[in-house]
């Protein structure tokens, strides 16, 4: 019964998304000019304590929404240079219409000249209408490592580094049985587009530390009034740390925007993981 009601509310929600936001974001699509509250991004730096990746940093980027291309995007592409990862981690929303996939990986193909780049699906690439199969040809032909329901291993000097990437938890296309089993000396990082991620996870999965956006951080913040807008699949997670059964998950408020061209009091986030030696935890959220 459970399982019909979700796939009655996925059916739902990609007509929604493809029929009828599609005109919405074709037509500001042609007047970027019309943006506000965008521009001015913001870097946030987590420390996460961790001795197999000690002094290693990854740059995580979430929701880019990206169907036109602008100068803002050169902007973000020359502060993740100057940040030196690693790693690059987006996870999902990349596109709302499948004219934005050459502006996408325009966008992606500078980032991988920095570091290496592993990226999952959200929902708004579902809505977009185009194919798994043409992301995964195009992410193969720009040398980007797409994830969805699937693990790469990297080995490090001091042990294996477990990138999981699954598809949209909101839409419930997240399949868990890609995340790796527990090994010694295996960090396991898992990237997934919706916060809810949190609340599929079971005791026997094994997650060092989620990445993940969808949010926009509410997108719209206006003072003294409780959030307008928050997609389901949030579970009321906005931005920030959160823990739960002892896993610590990062919600990114993301570069771009949905259904109207504006933020709020609610900047764009360039979030930074830099793994530590030393035993210092980070304030967190609770879940």
């Amino acid at each position: 019964m459970m399982q019909n009601l979700m796939r009655w509310q996925e059916r739902t929600r990609m007509v929604w998304g493809h029929y009828l936001s599609q005109p919405l974001y074709r037509l500001f699509n042609l007047v970027p000019e019309w943006e506000a509250g965008l521009a001015a991004y913001e870097v946030t730096r987590h420390p996460i304590s961790h001795r197999l990746l000690a002094g290693r940093r990854a740059v995580h980027l979430s929701d880019l929404h990206l169907d036109s291309y602008l100068p803002r995007h050169d902007q973000v592409v020359e502060t993740v240079g100057d940040l030196k990862p690693d790693w690059i981690f987006i996870t999902g929303d990349l596109i709302n219409i499948p004219e934005g996939l050459p502006h996408l990986f325009r966008f992606l193909s500078k980032l991988r000249t920095l570091a290496p780049v592993f990226l999952t699906l959200g929902n708004h690439d579902h809505y977009s209408g185009v194919p798994l199969d043409q992301f995964r040809e195009l992410a193969d032909r720009h040398k980007v490592t797409l994830l969805v329901n699937e693990t790469t291993f990297l080995q490090t000097p001091s042990g294996e580094l477990a990138i999981a990437g699954v598809d949209d938890p909101s839409l419930h296309r997240a399949d868990l049985r890609c995340i790796p089993s527990t090994a010694r000396h295996r960090y396991t990082l898992l990237l997934a587009h919706a916060p809810n991620i949190l609340d599929q996870l079971g005791a026997h999965h094994d997650v060092d530390l989620i990445l993940c956006g969808h949010s926009h951080g509410g997108q719209w913040r206006l003072r003294g009034i409780p959030t307008v807008w928050l997609p389901p699949g949030c579970n009321g997670r906005l931005d920030g740390h959160h823990r739960k059964n002892g896993r610590r998950m990062f919600v990114n408020r993301g570069l771009g925007w949905s259904m109207l061209p504006m933020r709020v009091n609610c900047r764009p986030e360039v979030a930074v993981i830099e793994w530590i030696a030393e035993s210092v935890a980070p304030a967190v959220k609770a879940a």
